[in-house]
């Protein structure tokens, strides 16, 4: 099994259920860890080397990596510390590895779930462990709030019913920046801050996976090293804004780089394209297509020189009968 293949095809499927992170890792852009929900009771965590799949109705670790787990005792007491601290449920090689009840050294439930180890996955309730009240009950990726989850006060009443990303309530506007460079699946208006995204890691940026992004804001100086850029198949998109001199090499200056290609395709809303002077300046495609509602097409300054895709093949392209 191919995690990364199995996360873009959850991302395809059911957006609504499946809540991802989206980075790097290993050069790699856009690489998907988080949860899946695949149907009322069966969930997904989904990591770069490890895909874990449960059963909360039936409270059953179903598989781990495709595979089905072994050798799992049930309804066993584990000792976790010399305080008191213990582990009643699922057990296998002498650690937690299922569903089962955490307690604290003065034997006061701490947490109800899936845990593998000492991380709660997957789906379970933390407790306010003083008043035996839920704190929150949902999903959890790697130890934290993750997914679909709701939070109570003290007294049990609702303060949070919605989604999670690491352990925060889900934000819908995202800015990256040098202190943040945590994306999910689930935003809808991106903005990479100045003098960003430059390391070597950033090879390709696929904008794709964002299916909810309706407008895309990008500094200046972003996205040296980028080589490919998709804006691809984004049905709610509406506007794409870029700064100055980014996604370039060649700073206030041009040339030409055959592996550096731009794509804005199939994006039925899309209404504005703008980019600031030497932005894509040794680009060598710029294609856009099958966007039926584009009315602005705006690169760099008049009067000034601007150089955007000043070498690079343009490729417009409509589809006649969407046009209609």
């Amino acid at each position: 099994m191919h995690i990364q293949s199995l996360s873009v095809e959850s991302l395809k499927n059911d957006n609504e259920h499946v809540h991802f992170t989206v980075f790097n890792h290993n050069g790699l852009c856009w690489y998907h860890e988080g949860t899946v929900e695949k149907s009322s009771s069966v969930l997904l965590e989904l990591r770069v080397n490890r895909a874990i799949e449960v059963d909360v109705q039936s409270r059953r670790l179903s598989q781990v990596n495709g595979e089905e787990v072994n050798g799992i005792e049930h309804n066993q007491v584990l000792d976790l510390s010399d305080d008191g601290e213990r582990w009643e449920g699922d057990v296998l090689n002498d650690e937690p590895c299922g569903w089962g009840v955490l307690y604290d050294s003065e034997n006061r439930m701490v947490y109800e779930g899936f845990r593998i180890g000492d991380v709660s996955v997957c789906y379970g309730r933390s407790y306010y462990s003083d008043v035996g009240v839920i704190e929150y009950e949902g999903e959890w990726f790697e130890g934290k709030r993750w997914g679909k989850g709701i939070q109570y006060d003290r007294s049990g009443k609702t303060v949070f019913d919605g989604g999670w990303i690491n352990d925060e309530h889900l934000r819908k506007k995202v800015e990256l920046s040098e202190e943040n460079q945590l994306l999910h699946n689930h935003v809808e208006e991106l903005i990479v801050s100045d003098n960003n995204c430059n390391g070597r890691e950033w090879k390709g940026v696929d904008f794709s996976v964002l299916v909810k992004l309706r407008e895309l804001r990008v500094g200046n100086e972003c996205f040296e090293n980028v080589e490919e850029v998709k804006l691809v198949g984004l049905d709610k998109l509406e506007r794409v804004m870029i700064g100055k001199n980014s996604f370039t090499k060649k700073k206030n200056h041009y040339g030409i780089d055959s592996d550096r290609h731009f794509s804005l395709k199939n994006c039925p809303k899309v209404k504005e394209l703008k980019m600031d002077r030497y932005s894509f300046s040794d680009y060598d495609m710029c294609e856009i297509e099958n966007v039926p509602s584009l009315e602005v097409i705006e690169m760099g300054k008049l009067n000034k020189d601007s150089c955007n895709f000043l070498f690079a093949s343009l490729e417009l392209k409509s589809d006649c009968e969407r046009m209609k």
